[in-house]
């Protein structure tokens, strides 16, 4: 069992770290994209449903009068714009609105957190399925490196009551142990839950047994996702009944739960269908399941057509889509999923810098390995949240009408990462981790001051007008900044 746990966790635990640390990240999805595209105005109070439907269905009708598709984004808490997005003979479109007058809001090109998010599950640079095969790969080898650890410490509860500073590998181990029992429970939702998410991917074979033909499957999705399968226009124009009557309906019968999205096809046809899906984000009235409620409606006569029933396997997936996801949780509950993913990527860091203490004295054993583990940790432990960094640096520094600007921050984040990998090669091991956790802390204590000086939002601005987003944004970097500068000054003086 020790053997087991000791190499399930090395061969692919720098690949976790990166995933644990993104998926960190990624519990604050909303909020990253806010603070990544400063030019969203700020707006202290949602606007109501009522009054944003009217301003997206005004614009749709006169910008997208011949598109397919129309899908509208309310805002809520975390996002307070209209996100618009539609699809027809012309390609495609999007676009923000401020819910206030419904003027377009033009904003710098970025993917913002969906960038942590994607890259959570399925990489970047390599093919989506190949990126998702290999993520589950490190998650199964991650429950085992779990099941294992527990196995092996039986004095658990001890050893998370143990700390020795100053030790070495003692030291190392016991925070490994600390880091590990703290959050142990977490690791297990989280690790299992994220294998389930894809499970129909890694395991196939039941549903491919259940429903084998391509139709069923398709209708599967449209009853367990608010998903319009695409239909042929009549070509008979018809009013649609006004959006606001849908909305009273069925936020009747979600006995007050507001609607996230609705989604029409065929506007302004007598085809045309409305799907209104509540807003997730609502845990004391729709429980924490990952598939919110939908109801599909004919657009032009309101008549309910289908709403979504699912059986209690599926609901069962819901809810432990809904755990991973945490969206159901309020500030308290994602500073807490925030919390216990950074112990997972303190648990995986320790883990990893544990071996090659334990290997560092023992004879005999390979220099060449111990030298490339050593380099890879640096790369990956110091150099990719160093690179996380950097990308919020390019974020304020590229042109804004820079072709592809989204991209290029994509790509600059990955250059920098390879900037970290030659330096991890080229210096001494413990100069390569003092200035890499040195230039990690200065680039954090500099990002508020770039953000003073390239836009409208910096600290005082915020802080003054109540803008809490952008203000704890400017604390929590500072908080990390000195964090940085104290593992340079441990590992100077080590």
């Amino acid at each position: 069992m020790a053997q087991l746990h000791r190499w399930t966790g090395l061969l692919l635990g720098w690949l976790l770290f990166v995933i644990f640390l993104t998926g960190t990240l990624s519990f604050f999805r909303q909020e990253l994209s806010l603070w990544m595209q400063p030019e969203r105005p700020f707006i202290a109070d949602p606007v109501p449903s009522k009054a944003a439907f009217e301003h997206a269905y005004q614009y749709l009708r006169q910008q997208a009068p011949e598109a397919s598709h129309w899908s509208v984004t309310l805002p809520d808490a975390r996002d307070p714009l209209l996100a618009l997005s539609w699809r027809g003979p012309e390609g495609r479109g999007q676009v923000l609105l401020n819910p206030l007058d419904g003027r377009r809001v033009e904003a710098r090109d970025t993917r913002g957190g969906d960038f942590f998010y994607r890259f959570h599950f399925q990489l970047h640079y390599i093919p989506v399925l190949l990126a998702r095969y290999l993520v589950g790969i490190a998650a199964m080898m991650m429950l085992i490196a779990l099941i294992t650890g527990v196995i092996t410490h039986k004095k658990i509860l001890k050893d998370f009551f143990t700390f020795r500073g100053g030790k070495g590998q003692r030291s190392w181990l016991d925070a490994h142990n600390g880091f590990s029992v703290l959050a142990l429970p977490f690791h297990l939702m989280i690790t299992y839950t994220g294998l389930v998410t894809l499970m129909m991917l890694y395991i196939p074979w039941g549903m491919e047994k259940a429903f084998p033909e391509q139709e069923q499957r398709q209708h599967l999705v449209t009853d367990v996702f608010a998903f319009l399968p695409a239909e042929p226009r009549s070509g008979e124009q018809a009013a649609m009944l006004p959006w606001e009557q849908l909305l009273a309906k069925s936020e009747v019968y979600w006995q007050g739960a507001q609607v996230g999205r609705i989604q029409v096809a065929n506007p302004g046809d007598r085809n045309a269908k409305a799907v209104l899906e509540a807003n997730s984000d609502q845990s004391d009235i729709l429980g924490i399941s990952g598939h919110p409620p939908f109801m599909v409606f004919d657009a032009v006569s309101g008549e309910l057509l289908r709403e979504k029933v699912l059986a209690p396997a599926y609901d069962s997936y819901g809810i432990l889509l809904g755990l991973h996801l945490g969206r159901f949780a309020d500030w308290p509950g994602r500073w807490l999923y925030v919390l216990l993913g950074t112990a997972g990527c303190c648990m995986l860091a320790t883990g990893l810098l544990l071996w090659t203490s334990k290997r560092r004295k023992k004879p005999g054993h390979s220099r060449a390995g111990l030298w490339i583990v050593d380099r890879l940790n640096l790369t990956t432990l110091a150099g990719f949240p160093l690179a996380v960094v950097a990308m919020f640096w390019l974020n304020r520094l590229l042109p804004l009408e820079l072709p592809g600007r989204a991209n290029w921050e994509i790509h600059g984040l990955f250059l920098v990462w390879l900037a970290m990998f030659l330096h991890a090669l080229l210096r001494p091991l413990k100069r390569g981790w003092y200035e890499q956790w040195m230039l990690a802390g200065i680039l954090l204590l500099g990002l508020p001051v770039l953000n003073l000086l390239t836009t409208d939002r910096g600290f005082p601005d915020s802080l003054l007008s109540g803008d809490w987003l952008f203000v704890g944004f400017d604390v929590v970097l500072v908080a990390l900044a000195a964090l940085m500068f104290r593992f340079a000054r441990q590992k100077r003086e080590s």
